[in-house]
């Protein structure tokens, strides 16, 4: 830029932006500023502002037609040396902020909401064998990317297997893909100080976002559906607000426009929450998680709510082991480098992965003990007999029968590491199918995540979860259900 022109500001005011959104000082700015590298700091907020400006309109213009809408709260904290007084700004105030998003794949006819209101009215439920139930493709898809999860621990550590990580037959098979190297647009809103904590300020918060910032008419947004994506907690205040509504006088009033679905980072934060709450025991139980932690040395790990990332890096090392340690015993060699040296292939690899998800990472079933009443029903089926003589029944020798099956009440750490390593296996299969952003390979396995948060007690996820294969299946309709799910 200097080249073309000395007076040239391209570089200095994206530099001004950044050394702003990073915290810097006032003084550091106004110094580069006078090196040449920066703006001075008044024309940085002038550049904020213009910016903003122009955000807003590039928001109404995607607010006019079909669009994804998300929000969440927002702390801002303000300087700690600020003087309080009754004028002076609060340390830290709460407001909302709102993200719009574009349909890649939907169309305006398919985002009509008259359809969906129609077959929300007929819609009677949930059916477990025809809609929890995963089919044969589903479970079949499910082993085949738990198998993929075990291969690429394998080849994650193992030095002379990391060539296989880019083997055709050791990668996901995609179910319900993004199209490869499509990032999706978005546009930011104004903040607003409404808080979204209650029903009430979520529905003035709606009021602002649309009516105000977007300037649409109730008329308008009353015909088409908005595909809204939230955390567990803003969707139920969004329901509640729904039913509190439920007799206004049009769609938009009644909230019915918006057609909810969960974050994903959500749900994973909850669910590795949830499997802390299940797996974690106390330090004498071997294979728990409170005896890996102090094994690996992991600290900060406590509470109840820990830091998300702190914890997911503790069970992502978790199951690493794991996994090591079945491809040590079932590898038949001395240790995985000589395994590495037979140099087996991507099959046989898959097929001991499959061994190990059967024998590692399956709990075993429970023995049921056959009860068998010792009645006298056949002496009484038997005709009379004289007084005299009595008849004796045959003595039968007793059968004595070995039971070689592994009994799952008898061996608590086998069966407690089984089912530690299967929750894992779910939590990275969930974590690499979002990184690889496909909803297919997550909605194969959507039934037995509800399943997994229930039996951990999170019983709102688990509502959360059958809330969105119910509109899936039977509410939405398969084009506005194909638009949101991609």
């Amino acid at each position: 830029m200097y080249q073309r022109s000395t007076n040239s500001l391209g570089f200095p005011t994206i530099f001004g932006l950044f050394l702003w959104a990073t915290g810097c000082a006032r003084q550091t700015i106004d110094a580069l500023h006078k090196c040449g590298l920066s703006i001075c700091y008044t024309s940085v907020l002038n550049a904020i502002s213009s910016l903003a400006t122009r955000c807003i309109e590039l928001a109404v213009n995607v607010g006019s037609g079909i669009h994804i809408f998300c929000y969440d709260n927002i702390n801002l904290s303000t300087s700690i040396f600020v003087e309080q007084r009754g004028l002076s700004p609060a340390k830290v105030t709460s407001g909302t902020f709102a993200v719009l998003y574009k349909v890649r794949n939907g169309r305006a006819e398919h985002m009509k909401l008259a359809p969906i209101l129609k077959r929300f009215k007929q819609v009677k439920g949930l059916i477990f064998d025809q809609d929890l139930q995963p089919t044969v493709d589903q479970m079949t898809s499910f082993l085949f990317q738990l198998k993929v999860v075990v291969v690429r621990v394998l080849t994650k550590y193992i030095k002379g297997f990391q060539s296989y990580s880019k083997s055709q037959g050791l990668q996901h098979k995609p179910r319900c893909p993004m199209p490869k190297g499509y990032v999706t647009e978005q546009f930011p809103l104004r903040a607003t100080t409404i808080e979204e904590a209650t029903v009430r300020g979520n529905l003035l918060f709606h009021d602002d976002i649309y009516l105000t910032q977007l300037k649409r008419s109730t008329d308008g947004l009353s015909e088409y559906a908005i595909p809204s994506i939230n955390d567990q907690l803003t969707n139920s205040r969004i329901r509640s607000g729904q039913i509190l509504r439920a007799r206004d006088i049009d769609p938009w009033e009644r909230r019915e426009v918006f057609q909810l679905g969960f974050g994903l980072f959500h749900l994973c934060l909850n669910l590795v929450w949830a499997l802390l709450h299940i797996h974690r025991g106390s330090l004498g139980d071997t294979g728990s998680l409170a005896s890996f932690f102090v094994l690996l040395e992991k600290t900060r790990l406590g509470s109840n709510h820990p830091d998300y990332h702190t914890l997911l890096s503790a069970l992502t090392q978790i199951l690493d082991g794991l996994i090591l340690n079945a491809w040590r015993l079932e590898c038949g060699c001395k240790n995985l480098s000589d395994f590495a040296l037979s140099r087996p292939s991507s099959k046989d690899l898959l097929k001991m992965a499959s061994t190990i998800v059967l024998q590692y990472a399956t709990p075993l079933q429970k023995i049921k003990k056959d009860t068998d009443d010792a009645d006298d029903s056949a002496d009484e089926a038997d005709p009379p007999q004289s007084k005299t003589r009595t008849r004796r029944k045959p003595v039968v020798p007793p059968v004595v029968t070995i039971d070689t099956a592994p009994n799952p009440e008898k061996d608590r750490v086998n069966q407690n590491t089984c089912l530690l390593t299967r929750n894992l296996l779910y939590l990275a299969e969930l974590i690499r199918a979002i990184s690889d952003g496909d909803i297919g390979r997550i909605e194969d396995f959507l039934p037995q995540l509800a399943m997994m948060f229930r039996g951990a007690g999170s019983n709102n996820y688990c509502a959360e979860i059958l809330h969105f294969i119910l509109n899936l299946k039977h509410v939405w309709t398969p084009e506005f259900a194909y638009a949101k799910r991609r």
